[in-house]
Parts: structure tokens; C-alpha cells; sequence
């Protein structure tokens, strides 16, 4: 009896864990900037209530030396869990998934929220005007926004570094097209001069 019991359990905990992830690691869902069940705890502007002191500071990690100011954080009412969430005024085609460099800002946020509530985040929310990506706070995230912090550091203390320019990182950027060298329009006066 006891070893059906045993297998049983065995059979319990593996679909458990299936269930906790076999879900993606970005799930597209309709927009919205709220977290059911979940209150707001902080937001990068004062909403006008009471209990609010915090709201618009800015918060910052020592142990990662990061600072920044997610448009809102929500904590579980239950579980004391902690969500960010970033508001992006620009939309998003059907098929296309999250900026990278707003996948990049979210993890950032993953980081200094868990130094700063001392609760790492299981996942974020990037919402655009008309879809809305759940992140999962994931290995891969934490080591390419560590990644990108370390390279930033170095051109910053080096003065050198490797640009990565490429049509799907360089489209959405806030560079593009203005002082970039690499932007799609200084390539395009660059090999008119040639």
C-alpha cells in the first residue's frame, strides 16, 4: 500500500510542477494596468491618497548599484507577493512580442525590488495601448539584464564598446533616428554621401 501511496505522490508533484512551468516565459493577454487581486503599493507618481509617502521616490538597489521608478507595484493581498508594472503609451501589432529594451527595463525592475522589498518578484507586467505581456521573472532575464549592466559599466569606465546595432533593437529605440549613429536614418545619409 505504501507504494502506491509513494508514487501517487510522486505522480502529485510532478504535475504540479508541470503546471507551475510549462507556462511561457511571455504571455500576451488584453491590456490592462491593474493586478487582480493584488494592491498598489507604490507608483512612480502620487495618486493623491492618504498612506502614499513613498510613492515617486525613487528606488534603488545598493547590491546592484540600480536605481529607477516603475509606473506601479503591486503586492498580493494574500501572499505578500510583489508585481511591477510598466505602462508604455505606444502599441504593439498582434504578432509581435515586448521591445527588448523594455524586457531589459522590467528585469531591471525585477532586481531592485528584490533588494529594495527584499521579495523577488515571480513575474512583471509590460503594458501597451491595445496588449499586455506577463514576464516571468526568469534565469535568462536576470543574467541578460546583469549582462547588459556589466557592458554599460565598461564602455563607462573603459570609454570603449561594441554597438549591436540591428533593425529589431534599433526600430523602437528613442535614439532612432535622432543622435544615433547606427539609426535607420543616418545609414540611410550615410550611403547617400557615398
Amino acid at each position: 500500500m505504501t507504494d502506491w501511496l509513494i508514487l501517487g505522490m510522486v505522480l502529485l508533484l510532478a504535475v504540479l510542477l508541470l503546471v507551475k512551468y510549462a507556462k511561457p516565459a511571455i504571455r500576451k493577454m488584453t491590456a490592462r494596468d491593474d493586478v487582480a487581486g493584488y494592491a498598489l503599493i507604490y507608483a512612480d507618481q502620487k495618486q493623491g491618497r492618504r498612506g502614499e509617502e513613498d510613492f515617486g521616490k525613487l528606488l534603488y538597489s545598493a547590491k546592484y548599484e540600480l536605481q529607477g521608478k516603475p509606473d506601479y507595484v503591486f503586492q498580493s493581498r494574500l501572499s505578500k507577493k510583489i508585481v511591477p508594472v510598466e505602462l508604455k503609451s505606444g502599441s504593439i501589432d498582434e504578432e509581435e512580442l515586448p521591445h527588448h529594451g523594455d524586457l531589459l527595463q522590467l528585469g531591471a525592475y525585477f532586481l531592485i525590488l528584490e533588494d529594495v522589498y527584499g521579495k523577488k518578484p515571480a513575474f512583471g507586467r509590460i503594458v501597451y495601448q491595445d496588449y499586455m505581456f506577463e514576464v516571468k521573472n526568469t534565469a535568462k532575464v536576470r543574467n541578460e539584464v546583469l549582462g547588459t549592466m556589466k557592458e554599460m559599466r565598461d564602455m563607462l569606465h573603459y570609454g570603449v564598446g561594441k554597438a549591436k546595432p540591428s533593425f529589431a533593437h534599433c526600430r523602437p529605440c528613442v535614439c532612432n533616428g535622432t543622435v544615433c549613429q547606427f539609426s535607420e536614418t543616418e545609414i540611410v545619409k550615410g550611403d547617400e554621401e557615398q
